[in-house]
């Protein structure tokens, strides 16, 4: 008898120190809130101004970033050439960029020339991919052409998924250079 409350007092303890360990989890919606927050928090700070229409002009004024409708920040450094031709569904487009977070710290980059770009598939994005390939890269094509700049803040639903798949969604930032193989 004594060994069968003594396994039931361990159970509970096990049960009881787990769910208080959950219970220091955020959820998923209070993640989504915090993430907002840090975003909102990063744009002020900065001094940038969120608009909903394209500017007029190119490059855009230096700190007006466009909201879209997935909640992408859009800043259009150079639009490239050919910006309003189409591109392809699969078509290659090679990506150099610069990833920083909301505290303007520096992950990595490959903007110098140094590392290989990233290569996509137009209109293809594998959500497999960890590191490289994400929703916003594709998104961002819609604004420029062929060697093409833009700055970009990123959700982290809309970025890489290793920043959705930690305890604590990421929204990071990122300056992209595009190139499409012929």
């Amino acid at each position: 008898m004594r060994k069968i409350f003594s396994v039931a007092a361990l159970f509970a303890a096990v049960l009881a120190i787990a769910f208080s360990s959950c219970s220091n989890s955020l959820t998923y919606a209070n993640q989504l809130a915090d993430e907002k927050t840090a975003i909102k928090d990063y744009i002020a700070t900065n001094h940038y101004k969120v608009v909903d229409t394209i500017p007029s002009v190119v490059p855009w004024p230096a700190g007006v970033y466009l909201k879209t409708a997935s909640g992408l920040y859009v800043h259009v450094l150079d639009t490239g050439v050919y910006v309003n031709k189409s591109i392809e569904t699969n078509a290659v487009i090679s990506v150099r960029f610069v990833e920083t977070n909301m505290n303007g710290e520096k992950g990595y980059t490959n903007m110098s020339g140094t590392g290989d770009p990233v290569e996509l598939l137009y209109n293809n994005v594998s959500s497999s991919a960890t590191y490289g390939d994400c929703l916003a890269w594709h998104e961002g094509l819609h604004y420029v052409g062929d060697g093409g700049r833009i700055q970009m803040i990123v959700p982290a639903s809309l970025g890489w998924t290793i920043y959705t798949s930690s305890t604590a969604l990421t929204a990071m930032c990122y300056e992209l250079s595009y190139t499409f193989w012929k």
